[in-house]
């Protein structure tokens, strides 16, 4: 007989669970089979959802869906969207557009002190390469 490697309490496999993962080619593949697809619309996933799935529920793009992401992925995934839903993703997206813009200020502010310092260092008149953050356009 073959050893499972989830016989145990729960809590002692926690980090097993958490280290499983699929490959998002295979689980493409497997969202295409009938007992999957009845299974999703079991769960109230929209049909027209399956084919985005993996895209959907690898949020790094890493090419892998670890077990977390589909629980969580589709514990969100499921029923009709909601009100609250888009409320929910405009906020991140106003919280991700301040956060880009602070981070382009710091940017500006750490060029400024770069200049400040090359002109500090440097004698008068001497002629310098450009910054990598002065050739962009």
């Amino acid at each position: 007989s073959e050893e499972s490697p989830f016989q145990g309490k729960l809590s002692e496999a926690v980090d097993t669970v958490h280290s499983i993962d699929m490959h998002t080619s295979l689980f493409d593949a497997l969202v295409k089979r009938p007992e999957v697809k009845q299974a999703l619309d079991d769960l109230d996933i929209n049909p027209d959802d399956h084919r985005y799935l993996s895209e959907l529920l690898d949020p790094d793009n890493g090419g892998s869906i670890t077990v977390v992401d589909f629980v969580n992925g589709l514990r969100r995934l499921r029923g009709d969207p909601r009100r609250s839903d888009i409320v929910h993703v405009n906020m991140m997206l106003r919280s991700m557009q301040l956060a880009v813009c602070e981070t382009q200020v710091s940017v500006f502010e750490i060029e400024s002190q770069i200049h400040k310092l090359r002109d500090a260092l440097l004698p008068a008149g001497q002629a310098v390469a450009p910054t990598s953050l002065e050739s962009e356009p």
